[in-house]
């Protein structure tokens, strides 16, 4: 049953469902129908460059806007890499949904980072270099502990006790600069570690 639940979600890069199907999909589409198990599909987000949420579902089209009522900024609806639709709300004919919309920080058909990933990168590196507490090296140091903080990878634990030890050294304005750009964007794991 996890194979059925695993490829029910997969889609193109257009947003359209995968209809190509493979025997085992065909036969894991046929038990679902059978236990009378609904499939869904994503929606579209509507987010802005700042990552402030329009809306996870676009298909209502009045939930839309051009411009972020936050900040301003130009909302997108797709990857301005590979131009592949940010999914939001997934949805399931006939069942009311209570599920809650995390933004995301890379797309998942390119690996690029979104635009409101970049600037937050930014915005934390700048308040890093604002720092008189730490040495060239140590800035250095932790700008790269960012990076694997966002990308949830092998070395996310290391960065985490990297990003203690410098962000406490920073001083405590710097550290909780770094906390507001930050927070939204790196994974549970990280935030646990870090912030507790």
């Amino acid at each position: 049953m996890s194979f059925c639940s695993f490829n029910q979600h997969r889609h193109r890069a257009d947003g359209t469902r995968n209809t190509a199907t493979s025997p085992m999909l065909s036969r894991c589409t046929q038990l679902l129908k059978r236990q009378n198990i609904r499939m869904g599909t994503y929606d579209t987000a509507q987010i802005c460059l700042n990552g402030h949420v329009i809306t996870s579902s676009s298909s209502y089209g009045e939930l839309r806007k051009n411009f972020c009522p936050k900040c301003g900024e130009k909302t997108i609806m797709s990857c301005q890499q590979c131009n592949s639709r940010i999914k939001g709300h997934y949805h399931v004919e006939g069942v009311i949904g209570f599920s809650s919309f995390h933004v995301p920080s890379f797309c998942d058909n390119c690996g690029q980072p979104y635009p409101w990933t970049d600037r937050s990168k930014k915005a934390a590196y700048d308040l890093i270099h604002f720092s008189e507490s730490l040495t060239l090296d140590e800035k250095h140091d932790l700008n790269n502990s960012i990076d694997d903080l966002l990308k949830d990878s092998a070395n996310s634990n290391l960065a985490g006790l990297k990003f203690k030890k410098y962000a406490a050294k920073a001083g405590k304005e710097v550290a909780n600069g770094l906390k507001d750009v930050l927070i939204d964007l790196v994974s549970e794991t990280a935030k646990k570690a870090i912030w507790g």
